[in-house]
């Protein structure tokens, strides 16, 4: 009651002035969350009144970002914390706390099945566009944000799929009112930790093991047709979809044994989250990495993406798509800085035709004017190699992209845009309050 006394004529608790001179509330002036919630629906009105509205939900994905927590623990300062209540659009008064423990990951999946990313993006650069001046200039390239992942070998991946696949089978079994099925299950569990604890495994041996997980995997899925032919068994849709991967995998994984040479497409590599690919990257420590991968380019140090795939693709080719992009954001663009792989002659002539500037190595005959092309092709090759890889590594140390801890395709897609998307309005809100502090100076 006390706070409500003391508010100013708008209706806001007094403190909100301070909160907007705090570096939470500068970053709050610099994401447009009124003209961002307008872009989804009417919520639904059945039931208890939510504790956020679609613009707090955005505000909260922000903060999950932006303070590195987990969900129990950002909703723990949610809780006590003003200035993120004051972010988040609600007031708690005392003794008042949110009970609900799947709030931050209920809007990340409400927000992932319902955000127009495309759209999204277009307003946050219309908005941060008078706090960028260098809009000519483009610097791109690509990286790979890793998931939260075992490193994928096919022995870890037929062990994980017989264990989860016999283990739905006792419990259908249960609910049934039939015995458990018979199997060595204790006997091949012993021999998979063996082979596990061995610091060399000769490939003799390798072999060995995957043949007795791959006929216990197939008697498993050959159990279950059985039991479900003469029981009638009922399975949720997320324990089903799992159930088919177990059958592609099976299928997988007796070809590679058949013939290790075959090409398998959309290898899986996880049961639990077989949308996720190897992307061979060929780097020196790590030569395959696992997640998605995300072309991107940046504009005076604010970095937008243009694509996202979970499957590996040649950035080379999006060159085009990008700088037309970048086109419709800003304006065209007259300098480009990337690496050597987007130096093909389509983009070559695509650089030549619309007057673009480029870092690329020139083919030919020495041009005209070499010293100042040549000093031009080092700013841009110095500014893609230290801006866009800092920045790489900025939002993976800061900001929740080290290792994505999403549990589903959708979700893990919302994840890294919002990571991108917060580390970019940080930079944005640093130069909207120096702007401010320079004209109160003046």
């Amino acid at each position: 009651m006390e706070l409500q006394l003391f508010t100013d004529q708008a209706g806001r608790d007094l403190r909100w002035k301070a909160f907007l001179n705090t570096p939470l509330g500068q970053l709050y002036q610099a994401i447009p969350f009124s003209t961002l919630s307008k872009q989804f629906g009417p919520q639904s009105t059945v039931g208890r009144p939510p504790w956020l509205d679609v613009r707090g939900g955005i505000a909260l994905q922000v903060l999950k970002a932006y303070l590195g927590l987990s969900d129990e623990k950002l909703l723990d300062r949610l809780n006590s914390d003003w200035e993120m209540q004051a972010f988040c659009g609600i007031r708690l008064e005392w003794p008042q706390r949110i009970r609900d423990k799947d709030l931050v990951g209920r809007w990340r999946r409400y927000l992932a099945n319902h955000t127009d990313f495309a759209a999204f993006q277009a307003t946050l650069a219309a908005h941060w566009q008078p706090h960028m001046e260098q809009s000519q200039a483009v610097l791109m390239d690509a990286t790979c944000y890793e998931t939260h992942l075992r490193y994928p070998t096919d022995v870890k991946l037929l062990w994980e799929s017989c264990e989860w696949l016999w283990t739905l089978l006792d419990e259908q079994c249960k609910q049934i009112g039939i015995g458990r099925l018979r199997r060595k299950q204790k006997e091949l569990r012993q021999a998979f930790l063996n082979y596990q604890k061995r610091r060399r495994k000769t490939h003799k041996q390798e072999r060995k093991i995957r043949r007795r997980l791959l006929y216990f995997l197939g008697k498993g899925l050959g159990a279950f047709d059985q039991l479900a032919f003469e029981h009638p068994v009922l399975l949720k849709q997320r324990t089903y979809k799992r159930l088919q991967t177990a059958r592609t995998v099976l299928k997988q994984q007796q070809l590679r044994f058949d013939d290790p040479q075959a090409v398998i497409k959309d290898r899986i590599v996880s049961l639990a989250k077989p949308y996720i690919r190897p992307i061979v990257r060929g780097k020196e420590t790590k030569r395959t990495e696992f997640g998605p991968k995300v072309h991107a380019w940046q504009v005076d140090g604010i970095t937008f993406i243009e694509h996202f795939s979970f499957n590996a693709f040649n950035e080379s080719t999006r060159m085009s798509q990008t700088l037309e992009l970048h086109q419709q954001y800003f304006r065209p663009a007259r300098q480009l800085g990337a690496d050597q792989i987007y130096a093909t002659n389509a983009n070559r002539r695509y650089c030549t035709r619309n007057k673009i500037s480029t870092c690329f190595v020139p083919k030919g005959p020495k041009p005209k004017n070499t010293h100042s092309r040549r000093h031009m092709r080092s700013i841009l090759a110095k500014a893609r190699s230290s801006q866009m890889e800092g920045t790489f590594g900025n939002e993976k140390q800061h900001y929740g992209l080290d290792k994505i801890l999403a549990k589903t395709e959708r979700t893990e897609k919302l994840w890294v845009y919002m990571g991108v998307w917060t580390a970019a309005a940080v930079k944005i809100a640093k130069r909207m309050a120096a702007y401010k502090s320079r004209a109160l100076a003046a």
